[in-house]
């Protein structure tokens, strides 16, 4: 068997938890709105960061 010819296996240990902060969703919603306005690029490009403030992103080693 060539080696492209290989299977690919998922490694075990790897745990993501995504958990929403205290904060209402709304409240981040017209944060990210305001400073897509005040910096002057498109709503859609400050959705990522918007997402990462409104969810607690952790990455374990199990």
């Amino acid at each position: 068997m060539r080696p492209a010819e290989e299977t690919f296996l998922a490694r075990r240990g790897l745990r993501i938890d995504l958990t929403p902060r205290e904060l209402p969703l709304a409240i981040v919603g017209i944060g990210g709105a305001a400073l897509a306005v005040w910096v002057g690029v498109e709503p859609f490009a400050v959705l990522p960061f918007a997402f990462l403030v409104a969810v607690r992103v952790r990455i374990h080693r199990i």
